[in-house]
């Protein structure tokens, strides 16, 4: 048995783009793997922890050498126990759609908490490189956006989720790009969306 977290990054769930063509994704691999748990954090429903002074204390305190609190142990265990979640995890799957040519800024809060020194990356000093800790999970991108061209110099979207998990050491990185949910009817905006239903299952089969 397995694991997948599913991340959805739209207020909208899923009856967003990216949560429908994630369903299609998700009932294809239930199909293949019944006995695979499937843990979903929908970001904008989700109590993430904050990322303010009290947790930015409690990150920097130990090697400060300052007092560690309980505040700060408390604080920092909630920091701690989002990325051991996410670390668990046998597979990842996030669905997000394309927000100002970046991601939802809930992706990032989520992002942010877990892209931690030591926990999740550190830092060869003879290779003078970082190293990412999270080794041998795959991860699917099911990403929609309006009209930005994948590889447009406007992609911000897609270079930076693989930049950043690439940069915590995954490196299996897959990805389904529907961008142009933009139509001039909702039938056609709809059909569009079901055409990437087909390859989000067959993404799912080889995942």
């Amino acid at each position: 048995m397995g694991t997948i977290l599913f991340i959805s990054a739209s207020p909208k769930a899923k009856r967003s783009a990216s949560g429908r063509i994630a369903a299609a994704f998700l009932d294809a691999y239930r199909e293949q793997h019944p006995q695979d748990t499937i843990k979903e954090i929908a970001l904008f429903q989700y109590d993430l922890p904050e990322f303010g002074s009290l947790e930015v204390e409690a990150k920097f305190a130990p090697i400060f050498g300052e007092t560690v609190t309980d505040q700060h142990r408390h604080a920092w265990g909630r920091i701690e126990r989002e990325i051991e979640t996410f670390k668990s995890a046998d597979k990842i799957l996030i669905a997000s759609p394309m927000w100002n040519l970046g991601i939802p800024y809930k992706l990032k809060h989520y992002i942010d908490i877990l892209v931690q020194p030591i926990l999740t990356f550190g830092y060869d000093r003879e290779r003078m490189m970082h190293v990412g800790h999270i080794k041998n999970k795959p991860l699917q991108l099911i990403l929609t956006r309006s009209s930005v061209l994948p590889g447009d110099f406007a992609d911000f979207q897609l270079p930076y989720l693989k930049y950043i998990f690439e940069f915590v050491g995954i490196h299996d990185i897959r990805v389904l790009t529907a961008w142009q949910t933009t139509k001039p009817s909702h039938a056609e905006r709809e059909a569009y969306i079901k055409s990437f239903f087909a390859p989000a299952r067959e993404a799912a089969r080889a995942f």
